[in-house]
């Protein structure tokens, strides 16, 4: 039960992060990276350090 909290609160802590980049942004475009396999919020990596994957997707907000 102790592990889902955790788990819960990171994928909230991810939501938060990437809310907060939209919301205070200060240009035209924000840029979220993304890991594909666990959904980790990235900034400019090539491999997730949370699960080792190498599959990342950026998405740009007007």
């Amino acid at each position: 039960m102790r592990g889902q909290e955790q788990s819960n609160g990171a994928a909230q802590s991810t939501i938060r992060n990437a809310l907060e980049s939209v919301f205070r942004r200060s240009d035209d475009q924000t840029v979220i990276e993304e890991c594909r396999r666990c959904g980790t919020t990235l900034e400019s990596v090539s491999t997730c350090p949370s699960c080792g994957g190498s599959d990342i997707v950026e998405y740009r907000i007007r």
